[in-house]
């Protein structure tokens, strides 16, 4: 059996303790970090490959939400959200997320969230991507859940058409700024908001402006919002975007943006 990678986040050090304890209780769970807020968990997801994050939702700073929103979708892991409000359960279980428990935590309830990551990671679909993983579609905050058929076309002023059944949004490339992509679907990320639709990477980085380039096998972002680069051992970028978002450049689409570092 596959051990599976876990990472804790919490702000109180008792839940964490509580959480480790549970974790570890089951076969084939190992706690590898732990993080106290959300902006230690977006740079540990970046640095290091978790199998799930079991997170708390409501910290100081970034929200548990948050750091699922921030983060790019080929580095976040399944997630079990934790919390003592049951307010977010109804989003969450929409949204696709593995689980929700609640605090205090019933031992139970906690094991049984565990197997039902178990599972989802477990699955041929999900591993092969044809089943969005969680970065891809929880976006708790001020999402746009679209799913349109047919194909992305872009029209002669540098806007993408956006579909919500009978509506057409003509959404304009330079507010565009970053896409990242989970099987068949995109998350378009535009002023703080994030489209969701249904399109090949391939299809839609052909339609877009010469100033979007492909920084990973799922990501693609607009040059011109890129504001800082730090450059990584082994060839590898992060840029750093408005709104504290930084995504990763791979070391095989890293000539897409040496023009920036020159």
């Amino acid at each position: 059996m596959k051990e599976l990678r876990v990472l804790l986040v919490d702000d109180e050090a008792l839940s964490i303790d509580l959480m480790r304890s549970l974790v570890e209780k089951e076969p084939g769970f190992k706690v590898v970090a732990e993080c106290s807020n959300g902006k230690e968990a977006i740079a540990r997801l970046r640095r290091d490959n978790f199998d799930l994050v079991l997170m708390d939702i409501e910290m100081p700073g970034l929200t548990g939400l948050e750091v699922v929103e921030k983060t790019q979708a080929d580095f976040m892991p399944a997630v079990i959200f934790a919390t003592a409000f049951n307010q977010y359960a109804c989003q969450a279980f929409d949204l696709h997320a593995v689980d929700y428990v609640l605090k205090p935590f019933d031992p139970r309830r906690v094991s049984k969230a565990l197997e039902r990551a178990r599972e989802r990671l477990a699955a041929t679909d999900y591993l092969a991507g044809k089943d969005m993983p969680l970065a891809a579609i929880a976006r708790l905050r001020n999402v746009s859940q679209i799913q349109s058929g047919e194909q992305l076309s872009a029209t002669e002023n540098n806007r993408l058409p956006i579909k919500d059944g009978g509506h057409t949004y003509l959404l304009p490339h330079v507010d565009i700024e970053w896409i990242d992509a989970a099987g068949d679907y995109m998350c378009v990320h535009a002023q703080g908001k994030v489209h969701i639709l249904r399109s090949t990477m391939k299809d839609l980085e052909a339609k877009l402006s010469k100033e979007f380039v492909r920084i990973h096998r799922s990501t693609i972002v607009n040059v011109r919002k890129v504001r800082a680069v730090d450059t990584l051992p082994k060839g590898e970028c992060l840029l750093y975007l408005d709104d504290d978002v930084t995504v990763r450049v791979s070391r095989n689409y890293r000539s897409a943006i040496q023009h920036l570092l020159s």
